[in-house]
């Protein structure tokens, strides 16, 4: 279930350019660096959500809570075409 696609996939503010976060695992590495970086407990829930992940819902319920938690902290890129979204090679 960890390499659950995110559709459509997430992209968030980082340095030097924005991350994007295109499966499930993805997401959940990104949590566990923001948590080490000190976020607050919302961010640790969201954590739990993500790696408790039992079945398509479970996921759906995730992804949407990050993407919630993202905006929220003014971390999420607003939405353009997937063909300006950075990958992992670029």
């Amino acid at each position: 279930m960890t390499e659950l696609p995110i559709e459509p996939a997430i992209v968030v503010k980082d340095t030097p350019k924005p991350r994007r976060l295109a499966t499930l695992s993805q997401a959940k590495a990104f949590v566990e660096e923001e948590l080490r970086r000190g976020r607050p407990p919302p961010w640790r829930d969201v954590h739990r959500r993500l790696s408790s992940v039992a079945n398509a819902e479970d996921a759906v319920e995730a992804i949407g809570a990050l993407r919630e938690l993202l905006q929220l902290e003014d971390l999420l890129v607003p939405h353009y075409p997937t063909e300006h979204y950075p990958t992992e090679h670029s």
